[in-house]
């Protein structure tokens, strides 16, 4: 049998060294958290990969995906304008069933309905609108909170 001797603390603090973590690759190629993301209309559901976005008020989904749920989205009567890069649209904003992400199931959700760029490496974004209903996120909030 071989033993390695360790001698002294500090040799046994290299010895069992674990590297840190680091973030995945995704984020660090692409600036962005991706999440799979179910989301549920009046005929179907489907599951697509979002960004968690804290910039985005709404969340976002392309127009396919909301005629693939059972969502005409020019039928909408509500719209309302959003900056992109090319400048600023009018898009439909419809009420979805449901939409589950991270453990979290919020019922009856707005949702802006417009596609991202073809190049882009996720169909849509993970608003605000969902994510203040999240555990971490309002612990996080309470946290950063000034205390009045």
């Amino acid at each position: 049998m071989f033993a390695q001797k360790i001698a002294s603390p500090k040799d046994m603090q290299q010895h069992f060294r674990m590297p840190k973590p680091s973030p995945p690759k995704t984020i660090l190629e692409e600036g962005i958290i991706p999440l799979y993301v179910e989301i549920e209309g009046p005929t179907t559901k489907r599951i697509i990969k979002m960004a968690l976005d804290t910039g985005a008020t709404f969340t976002m989904m392309p127009p396919e995906i909301a005629r693939d749920i059972g969502h005409d989205p020019t039928l909408s009567k509500r719209r309302i304008e959003i900056a992109t890069a090319s400048g600023s649209v009018l898009v439909p904003i419809l009420k979805v069933k449901s939409i589950s992400c991270l453990g979290t199931k919020l019922k009856n959700v707005e949702v802006a309905c417009h596609g991202l760029p073809p190049e882009s490496p996720v169909e849509g974004l993970l608003g605000l609108n969902f994510l203040v209903h999240l555990p971490t996120f309002i612990e996080f909030y309470q946290k950063i909170r000034p205390s009045s």
